[in-house]
């Protein structure tokens, strides 16, 4: 079954599985992409990050896990002022979109500016 996990402090959607009482929780090839580069981002902040680790989505994800166990909370990822300015009507459109997943007008069009370069990059 589907559900929406929050992991890290942002929302990614999933795939619950319970077989024989014991629960697996999968992320698609893309929320796996979109997970790492979050966490790149959002680490930064954090704690030490070097490239190598950028490479390893599980050194990404122990990281994360130690920095949220050391602040006893969720990590964030920085606030950005963009330097220009939507329509009205697109701006309530991000805004409603971004309220239904839980997440800030940011933080959705970071992920989907994300998406859409990974879709670019990869198809060349």
């Amino acid at each position: 079954m589907k559900y929406n996990i929050n992991l890290f402090g942002n929302n990614f959607d999933c795939e619950l599985d319970i077989q024989d009482d014991t629960l697996t929780i999968a992320l698609n090839q893309d929320n796996q992409k979109a997970l790492k580069s979050y966490l790149s981002r959002v680490l930064l902040k954090y704690t030490e990050f070097n490239d190598v680790d950028k490479d390893s989505l599980e050194l990404m994800i122990n990281k994360a896990i130690q920095v949220e166990k050391s602040m006893g909370g969720r990590m964030s990822e920085p606030k950005l002022k963009l330097p220009y300015e939507f329509a009205p009507e697109v701006k309530e459109k991000l805004i409603e979109c971004a309220d239904l997943q839980d997440t800030s007008a940011t933080q959705l069009l970071i992920r989907l500016i994300d998406q859409k370069y990974q879709e670019v990059m990869n198809n060349d």
